[in-house]
């Protein structure tokens, strides 16, 4: 990362904590549209905002990935679930996904062997970064488990070594 690009990996701020949702939300939103063009969206922006405030950042482990332009990446862990690993379009290729996966992957050994994630069968670039960290699939799905329809992997890795 070149100067003045710094990440910082943190949880959401308790002072914050509306702004820090609402800003993951918008990263999130366009981190979607942009990996998987014309997937469907089961809800609305609205919807989703009011989801990642009031269920993801309310209930799971969350870190975010910080640097001077805001929110550029996030991720979440649910008991044995990473249920989010996004990175901002235009940040990808840093590394800033890789640091998420480790906090969280560290976080996790705490309280579960085994750190199981879904992603979508057609998200490539995806499938790539969870093999080359450890994730091994265990299962195929045909997209009658997920809002989106979408033919999915699960992966697997042990959260200790």
């Amino acid at each position: 990362m070149s100067p003045g690009k710094r990440v910082l990996i943190r949880r959401p701020r308790a002072g914050r904590f509306a702004d820090d949702a609402d800003a993951t939300a918008t990263m999130y939103l366009a981190s979607r549209r942009a990996m998987l063009p014309g997937l469907k969206d089961p809800h609305g922006e609205a919807e989703t905002r009011a989801w990642i405030r009031d269920t993801v950042f309310a209930r799971h482990s969350v870190r975010v990935a910080e640097a001077d332009s805001g929110i550029v990446g996030f991720g979440a862990r649910d008991g044995a679930w990473l249920t989010h690993l996004y990175v901002a379009p235009g940040w990808t290729g840093r590394g800033i996904g890789s640091q998420l996966l480790m906090v969280i992957l560290a976080d996790a050994a705490t309280a579960t062997p085994v750190l199981r994630v879904y992603t979508f069968a057609r998200n490539a670039g995806a499938r790539r970064f969870y093999e080359r960290h450890g994730f091994v699939a265990v299962a195929f799905g045909d997209g009658s488990g997920n809002e989106e329809h979408e033919p999915d992997v699960r992966y697997e890795r042990a959260t200790r070594d």
